[in-house]
């Protein structure tokens, strides 16, 4: 009898002790505010509102308090892969923009990069197909590396003028970031995560995103674009204090499919 009793209070107390882990594993996933972000690594508003997002979490002190999810978009699918062109050269020639109007919208992104450091180098930016550098930053999400693998291929393109059309150039930031290259030139050499990229193209169309970067807290309140500092942290403090949001955005610091930022 007593045998008994001993056995069902080790069951009452593992039963309790299983309900408690749960919820208190629960209770961490409500506690985490979601942040799902479309956006391309050749698209310099992307990398600003990388940055104001960044910015916005720690000014909150909400690092432990959010996720961080990238998704794929591609702003120039049909470029031509293993090849680069000058970004100058291919919004002029390509998108048929006037190069003083490409130098001007360059002249201003620089200027506007500065505030969050990062150093734009345009005249030195080297157009490339993405999607092969898309199908590794869905790989760095199974090794939680995303987010610091998709700041160094915006690193190589956008301040070190490293052409990315070539594997050997995106090994060397892989390594860089500490992951394993022989992963990552399989990958680059087969179809492997491709599905989920296209998934993540599908998603954007569904959602209706026309431009990049996009940012969905919480499957709920969007920002589009590289909006001002205080509608990031206005939102992502709404979203923290699971309060409705009353901010508004505009669609302005975009980068669009046809090579136009604004």
């Amino acid at each position: 009898m007593k045998k008994a009793t001993g056995i069902l209070t080790l069951l009452i107390v593992l039963a309790v002790t299983v309900l408690a882990q749960k919820n208190k594993k629960q209770k961490m996933n409500i506690e985490k505010v979601k942040i799902e972000i479309w956006s391309d690594v050749v698209c310099p508003f992307c990398f600003i509102g990388k940055k104001k997002m960044e910015q916005a979490i720690t000014n909150l002190n909400a690092n432990d308090r959010v996720e961080v999810i990238w998704h794929s978009f591609q702003l120039a699918p049909d470029f031509p892969k293993d090849t680069s062109l000058p970004s100058t050269k291919y919004l002029s020639e390509k998108k048929g923009y006037p190069v003083k109007q490409i130098k001007a919208m360059y002249d201003q992104l620089a200027h506007q990069g500065k505030e969050y450091g990062i150093d734009f180098q345009f005249d030195n930016a080297l157009s490339f197909n993405t999607l092969g550098v898309h199908r590794l930053i869905q790989w760095a999400k199974t090794v939680n590396k995303s987010t610091e693998l998709k700041e160094g291929f915006m690193l190589a393109y956008f301040t070190d003028g490293i052409d990315l059309s070539q594997h050997e150039n995106v090994l060397k930031v892989v390594e860089k970031i500490g992951l394993d290259t022989t992963k990552a030139k399989e990958i680059l050499n087969s179809d492997e995560y491709m599905q989920q990229v296209e998934q993540d193209i599908y998603q954007s169309q569904q959602l209706g995103i026309r431009g990049v970067p996009y940012f969905l807290i919480n499957e709920k309140e969007v920002i589009s674009g590289a909006q001002s500092d205080e509608v990031f942290e206005n939102v992502l403090r709404a979203a923290l204090s699971k309060i409705e949001s009353k901010e508004t955005s505009s669609q302005q610091g975009i980068c669009l499919p046809n090579g136009e930022c604004k």
